[in-house]
């Protein structure tokens, strides 16, 4: 992670040679960090680009940067991986939002079922990506994952499951797929109609270990299963 603060610029913002970053952003800069005119920092698109910026101009209101040149973003695991998940409600969610972001995750898209507690609005998934922003800031990612949509269409679909007796890395082995999604269903478990329609489906069925996880705790474990039996632990170091 360089010296310089990093902070996340919305990608139409830093095509040019200027960014203008105000609100919260601007805050952050000049109100928290005090930073001034001359001072550097990094600035990520959120699609993997990532450069040097100087501070020409600051207020609390709103702080001119200067944008120089591109520096090597940490590199992305080479296959895409979503994580479907049931959420939780209150700041169980929001932390799978956050260390899904720092494992690598593509893309989280909130799932309902007929056992979930939570149907996230417009206003919970606005906060979700808050979280993940501010979280690609801290842990050096210059990519932040999508939220929301569908996972890709040729993805291997994967299912969480307790009575799944195969593994991640088992259900992964051979050639690796363009890209991977991961559900992970409720606390109350999918119900019968849910897990037959994933597996007709195409979806294979993988245990998460002989212990019963939270959803929480599921998520993550999941998606670090998927990343590191797909090469990504390796290529991001």
């Amino acid at each position: 992670m360089p010296d310089a603060p990093r902070i996340y610029v919305p990608p139409e913002q830093c095509s040019g040679e200027r960014a203008i970053c105000e609100g919260d952003v601007a805050h952050r800069l000049a109100g928290v960090l005090r930073l001034r005119a001359g001072d550097s920092v990094h600035v990520f698109d959120g699609r993997g680009r990532e450069r040097v910026a100087r501070i020409e101009a600051s207020t609390r209101r709103s702080v001119t940067l200067a944008l120089l040149a591109d520096v090597p973003a940490l590199p992305e695991p080479p296959v895409p991986a979503t994580l479907v998940c049931a959420f939780p409600r209150g700041n169980r969610g929001d932390w799978i939002v956050e260390k899904a972001t720092e494992l690598g995750v593509a893309r989280l898209v909130p799932l309902a079922t007929g056992r979930g507690v939570l149907r996230p609005g417009d206003g919970r998934i606005e906060r979700w990506r808050r979280i993940a922003i501010e979280a690609a800031e801290q842990c050096g990612r210059a990519t932040v994952p999508a939220i929301g949509g569908e996972p890709p269409a040729d993805a291997c679909v994967l299912v969480a499951h307790p009575g799944a007796s195969l593994s991640i890395r088992s259900a992964l082995a051979g050639a690796l797929p363009p890209a991977v999604a991961v559900f992970v269903g409720p606390e109350g478990g999918w119900d019968a109609t849910e897990l037959a329609a994933l597996l007709e489906r195409g979806g294979t069925a993988v245990s998460l270990g002989p212990r019963t996880l939270r959803v929480e705790t599921a998520a993550i474990v999941a998606a670090a299963e998927v990343i590191a039996a797909t090469g990504g632990a390796d290529h991001a170091r």
